[in-house]
């Protein structure tokens, strides 16, 4: 089963996990982790740290990061650069992060990694021209 690792800027992903689970339940195994980044991290060390987390995953790895070009994505891409199986997806919301919880034991990580980019840019929608002046 693909691992889901949320690497974001504070406690964001710890958050967004929790969020989660009160939406749709606690994960039931240990395939998620999450990485906290501060201003006083380096890219250098937190990479070589994920590194080691991601190296044993041998279905693969979606890591969800925060912002592209910010210090969460600059560690992912830095520690997952050698691994084919690992994928970086930038620009984390909810839906994203529901789409991997519900799909990676189904999907390969590079399928997973397309489907939670897809249904990601899906869930972005300006409601006020939808529902308001869209009447």
């Amino acid at each position: 089963m693909v691992k889901i690792i949320l690497v974001t800027h504070g406690q964001l992903a710890q958050q967004m996990l929790e969020t989660a689970a009160q939406i749709i339940g606690k994960p039931a195994d240990d395939g998620f982790a999450t990485f906290s980044v501060t201003a006083a991290s380096s890219v250098e060390k937190e990479a070589a740290k994920l590194h080691d987390l991601l190296k044993n995953c041998e279905e693969g790895a979606v890591i969800l990061t925060d912002i592209f070009g910010g210090s969460a994505t600059n560690i992912s891409l830095t520690a997952s650069k050698d691994l084919a199986k690992c994928h970086v997806i930038t620009g984390l919301n909810l839906s994203m992060l529901l789409t991997a919880i519900n799909s990676r034991k189904k999907l390969s990580a590079k399928e997973l990694a397309e489907k939670i980019e897809a249904d990601g840019k899906r869930a972005v929608i300006n409601a006020t021209e939808l529902l308001i002046k869209g009447l």
